[in-house]
């Protein structure tokens, strides 16, 4: 009788080990995809992939994170997973909901899932392609500007209130990975263009600035269909809760249309992009002209600009006081109608009056520049 007892106490632990419940139903949630957008709001995902071997069916879940007080607000929810709303195959829950919690210094987002009966959906086990299994939902955020300077914000799980529940009210063990530790980036409230002639003026405002160093002004041509380039830098006031007012002036383009955007960057490296919403275009000149050289006077290089209205011949020349020929920078070449912009190099001349000479098929004209070593 005492080793029929002992075979049953063997069974019943087998039975226990075989059904899975000495082993705890396990998931890991995650935060990730943290995303600025236009220096106003701020995104990032929940995720969640069942870690243990056991079926596990989603019920009435919460999902809470902190972040410091009076940096987010107005959350709220997209990219729903479909697999947990009330129209899911198994018709178990109700929508899903973000609230805003006030707890003492820090604010607490919650995402809450509601289980109201039926079969409830399994949580997976497949990692996908981002290896954090499958997404709950996007929370979206707008970012406060307030009167003080805002240092580090972080945002992190609340692994005290969070938990996630099958619908048998069984409470797996959760992993959290995933915080967002960074400042909050330059609110830009406006961004215009302005043309004149063949010169493109940039102008842009923000109404508050963390840890700015600055931006990055860059240009690509439509018309050329070229990429990005950097054309220039602006200094930014670094942290600043007033409005400040910048600009740029982008001189002596060719004809053509234009994108611009600007990379505002941080202290620490962090950058963000904003674009011009319009094409810039730089039409063709309505007449000739020749422009002063700049800089005059000189040492030991200039520019010199002029623009045609009709496609031409050119002949562009550079000349001594005495009337003798010093350097031809265009020879007899086809030009289309458009500005145009060159360089003289006059390492090899003395200190004097010089003067330059252009000639089209229609039009003539000279002017004066000083060279001074």
């Amino acid at each position: 009788m005492k080793h029929f007892f002992k075979f049953i106490l063997v069974i019943c632990i087998m039975t226990i080990f075989k059904n899975g419940y000495s082993q705890p139903d396990s998931v890991t949630n995650t935060i990730t995809n943290f995303n600025i957008i236009g220096g106003t709001t701020f995104s990032y995902d929940i995720y969640t992939l069942r870690t243990s071997d056991p079926v596990f069916p989603m019920g009435s879940s919460s999902y809470y994170t902190t972040v410091n007080a009076g940096r987010l607000t107005n959350p709220r929810l997209s990219n729903i997973n479909p697999k947990y709303t009330i129209g899911s195959l198994s018709n178990s829950y109700n929508p899903m909901e973000v609230h805003l919690f006030s707890a003492g210094v820090n604010n607490r987002v919650g995402v809450q899932l509601f289980y109201t009966g039926g079969s409830g959906e399994i949580i997976t086990d497949d990692p996908g392609l981002e290896g954090y299994g499958e997404r709950i939902a996007t929370v979206t955020m707008d970012i406060i500007s307030t009167d003080i300077i805002i240092d580090t914000t972080t945002l992190k799980w609340d692994i005290v209130n969070s938990d996630v529940v099958s619908t048998n009210f069984r409470t797996a063990v959760s992993n959290y990975n995933g915080i967002f530790t960074g400042v909050l980036p330059v609110e830009l409230s406006s961004f215009t263009s302005a043309v004149n002639l063949n010169n493109v003026t940039l102008h842009w405002t923000t109404t508050a600035e963390i840890n700015n160093s600055g931006f990055e002004v860059e240009r690509k041509s439509v018309t050329e269909n070229t990429g990005w380039n950097k054309i220039s830098f602006v200094n930014g006031n670094g942290n600043s809760q007033e409005i400040n007012n910048y600009s740029y002036s982008d001189k002596n383009l060719q004809a053509g249309k234009y994108n611009y955007r600007l990379k505002q960057i941080d202290f620490n490296g962090n950058y963000e992009y904003f674009e011009l919403v319009n094409d810039v275009t730089v039409g063709v000149p309505e007449k000739f002209e020749l422009v002063q050289n700049y800089p005059n006077p000189f040492n030991p290089s200039t520019s010199i600009s002029f623009s045609i209205p009709v496609d031409s011949k050119v002949n562009l020349s550079v000349y001594d006081i005495s009337g003798r020929l010093v350097s031809t920078l265009i020879n007899n070449e086809f030009k289309s109608a458009n500005y145009y912009t060159v360089s003289f190099n006059a390492s090899s001349l003395s200190s004097g009056t010089y003067f330059y000479r252009i000639q089209t098929d229609k039009n003539v004209d000279t002017k004066k520049m000083l060279l001074i070593k």
